[in-house]
């Protein structure tokens, strides 16, 4: 079955033989190679034509069109022209796609209708029985550089004027026109007809072009790939931003038509999803099989959801999400804290439900320097300042941190409280100075928190990125997103 060929008309789709083996782009006015001026000035003139009437792209194929028996050997296909002399025998229905817009428009002077028909022309003679129709854009006053225009009517084309039979062939070329319109074609036009629609792509080649001959092509290449490199680069895009939500979305019907061919990819992007919602063990439980020895053992302490914590704070921040990177970088410490007090002090801890943990007086027989807290021998609410007692009591290097002291200290504490409860967004430099009014860079910002962390937990991590098992697996994620192909 011959195949059916839809071809983007543009304005340097036509060439013209000035002199013997001399051939010029009808639509190329830009200056380049220290001439003067452009190619289409020179076919104006080489046409004895005044460059004021003709300069004019629609006027100028037009007045080639309406003395075509005279220039019929003169004028040919640029792009386009090597893949149909190759594939003529193959081709059974050409459609060009044409701009003839309304007289009002500006625009209009770039309409390639005329340029259609010159392409018809040629196409008749390379051979009499194959079928042509032009397809015209514009009298409807869609805007090409529109994409939900050029959707719509593309939409439209493709299931009531373009004819393809089931089986059918079918070859699309995008190379003019506006972007716009070649992207609303090539989505809609795989909506319609899926792994049935091939595309090729074009190599301009100047040199060559210059002494008549066509630009060179290759393809074709299968819709359901091109569609594929779309998707993939948006789910990548979407991954970079930590959209694991949006990019599941927008990955999900490759999923349910492969998802063995993805191995882990959907179970990570699922992981990253748990992440985000601060579900830590259920987003470990998903990626556990993939982490080696180490991380598995970090995986196992006390501590290391405080460090996710953290680093979701820097994610936030990376998303423009301020207000929650200020939450989330306070939530790591305070919650590594309460952590820490249960760890090494539980015995003297009372727990209750939807209530403050009280704090015994019992813990005085260790630390007498807390004695000063329990004048009245009874328990006390476990709270901020009596936390902060506690843990130095315990933890004598903790005195002497500049980062925790930072964290405990009653300027952070009360810039912490004006901001939370302000209305209205957080800017960046805001969430630096409520750790501090010497923080001004996010390095010193991450580096606060990780060393507040470090102090607590007794680690020496470098960074919040190099321990952080949701960043591992993130950038593993992205680098196989990229190398699978479908």
């Amino acid at each position: 079955m011959k195949a059916v060929v839809v071809i983007t008309i543009g304005t340097r789709d036509l060439m013209f033989q000035i002199a013997e083996d001399r051939w010029y782009n009808v639509g190329d006015d830009r200056m380049r190679d220290g001439e003067i001026i452009g190619e289409q000035a020179e076919v104006v003139d080489a046409l004895g034509l005044v460059w004021d009437d003709y300069n004019a792209y629609r006027h100028l194929t037009q007045y080639l069109f309406e003395h075509l028996d005279e220039y019929r050997d003169r004028v040919k296909p640029v792009i386009v022209g090597k893949l149909l002399q190759d594939k003529i025998a193959d081709i059974g229905q050409v459609y060009l796609i044409v701009t003839d817009q309304k007289p009002e428009i500006r625009e209009r002077e770039k309409d390639t209708l005329y340029a259609g028909k010159l392409i018809e022309a040629w196409l008749k003679t390379q051979n009499s029985e194959i079928d042509v129709a032009l397809i015209s854009l514009g009298q409807e006053g869609l805007n090409p550089a529109n994409f939900e225009d050029m959707f719509k009517w593309w939409s439209y084309q493709w299931r009531n004027n373009i004819k393809v039979k089931d089986e059918q062939p079918l070859w699309v070329c995008l190379k003019g026109g506006v972007g716009q319109t070649a992207e609303a074609s090539r989505v809609a036009g795989l909506s319609v007809y899926s792994t049935q629609i091939q595309f090729f792509e074009f190599r301009q080649n100047r040199k060559a072009n210059r002494v008549g001959i066509p630009s060179d092509y290759s393809g074709p290449f299968l819709g359901k790939n091109y569609l594929w490199d779309r998707t993939q680069q948006q789910a990548i895009q979407m991954l970079e931003r930590f959209d694991y939500a949006g990019a599941f979305d927008l990955l999900e019907p490759y999923f349910q038509q492969d998802r063995a061919s993805f191995k882990a990819i959907p179970q990570w992007i699922e992981a990253g999803i748990l992440w985000n919602q601060g579900k830590f063990k259920s987003f470990f439980r998903k990626i556990k099989n993939t982490l080696n020895p180490q991380q598995k053992n970090w995986s196992g302490t006390w501590f290391w959801q405080a460090y996710e914590q953290a680093y979701m704070a820097v994610v936030r921040l990376e998303q423009d999400n301020s207000t929650e990177a200020m939450l989330h970088s306070f939530r790591a410490v305070e919650g590594l804290v309460n952590l820490w007090l249960r760890k090494n002090c539980s015995r003297h801890i009372q727990e209750y439900k939807k209530r403050y943990p009280q704090l015994l007086p019992s813990i005085c027989s260790q630390y007498s320097q807390l004695q000063t807290y329990f004048a009245e021998s009874k328990p006390i609410k476990l709270t901020g300042r009596i936390q902060q007692a506690v843990v130095e009591a315990i933890l004598y290097n903790s005195r002497t941190s500049i980062d925790l002291q930072a964290f405990w200290s009653e300027e952070t504490r009360e810039t912490r409280n004006i901001l939370s409860h302000q209305l209205g967004g957080i800017q960046k430099q805001e969430v630096f100075s409520a750790w501090g009014s010497t923080i001004e860079k996010q390095e010193d910002w991450e580096n606060r928190i990780l060393n507040c962390l470090n102090l607590l937990s007794g680690q020496k991590a470098t960074s919040l990125a190099n321990v952080c098992l949701f960043y591992q697996v993130h950038r593993r994620l992205i680098k196989k997103l990229s190398q699978h192909s479908v």
